[in-house]
């Protein structure tokens, strides 16, 4: 049975309340730091970190740029900034609103650390709807699953879309390989291609990161990492089909993440989520870290 122990990490001059589940015969431990965006901050497999960090972001009130913000209402950036409701512009923060926030511990036991947030002022003038999002964090040998229920609190519909943006550590981004099954393939969410047979995630000339976007993904996605030894495999649900593959130069990790929205989506027809009132949705994935 897992043990699930709490502890106090101090960075800068940020303290944080960590929940700490361990597997003892996989050899793996997971961290959530509830304060910071209700997010997952280490994975480890006998002692080795399998997500990358970076400080002092960590602990500043910044959007968090490691570990594994969760992306709500919606993912990567709208359309000059703004979300559009009844004719009305809303800023939205790139990536949203909930990796910002703290959550709550709503509770702890044998189905995991589920937290929670809801709607507050501060978040309804960024997105004017009455909300709850639950999330359940599990381990089960060297599988963490996360589970998140959307729940719309409000008397309209409720649109979003939500995703993931998993920072895993690797030795260098030549050391990468990548074994992913998708429909299309490009650096521009308007100009999808066909996807080659094998995904890749060459360095960009002129830039400072490399990114590559995908549509119609079949899970898994599996990276490896010639470099270090690591292998992550990433699973995800029916509601799940985008992906994002993103690395900045001169920095030791990649990101391979899993989306249900994409850039702008929630302000095109079609192409988001919609829940009624007092309606809920269920999602699910899971990050599974082996060494080789």
């Amino acid at each position: 049975m897992n043990k699930i122990t709490t502890q106090m990490v101090t960075v800068g001059d940020s303290c944080f309340e960590q929940y700490v589940i361990t597997d003892a015969a996989a050899g793996t431990e997971l961290t959530i730091t509830p304060e910071r965006g209700g997010m997952i901050t280490g994975f480890t497999l006998n002692g080795e970190e399998f997500l990358w960090r970076r400080y002092p972001n960590f602990g500043e009130v910044n959007r968090p740029r490691f570990a594994i913000p969760i992306l709500f209402p919606t993912c990567q950036k709208c359309d000059n900034g703004v979300l559009t409701f009844d004719g009305v512009n809303y800023p939205m923060e790139i990536h949203g609103l909930a990796a910002l926030c703290p959550w709550e511990v709503d509770s702890v036991g044998a189905d995991g650390v589920t937290l929670t947030l809801e709607a507050t002022p501060l978040t309804k003038f960024m997105y004017p709807f009455d909300f709850t999002l639950m999330i359940t964090y599990n381990l089960k040998g060297n599988t963490a699953t996360l589970g998140l229920t959307v729940i719309n609190d409000d008397t309209k519909p409720m649109p979003f879309s939500f995703g993931y943006h998993p920072y895993f550590c690797t030795s260098a981004l030549e050391n990468v390989e990548f074994d992913i099954k998708c429909a299309t393939y490009s650096t521009d969410p308007k100009s999808m291609t066909p996807a080659p047979e094998k995904i890749t995630l060459p360095r960009d000339e002129g830039v400072d990161n490399s990114c590559r976007m995908l549509t119609g993904v079949q899970f898994p996605m599996v990276m490896t990492d010639k470099g270090n030894g690591h292998k992550v495999t990433i699973n995800a649900d029916e509601y799940f089909t985008n992906g994002i593959l993103w690395q900045q130069d001169a920095e030791n990790f990649v990101c391979m993440e899993p989306w249900n929205g994409w850039a702008n989506s929630v302000n095109e027809e079609g192409k988001h989520e919609i829940l009624q009132p007092g309606e809920a949705m269920y999602s699910e994935w899971s990050i599974t870290i082996e060494k080789m």
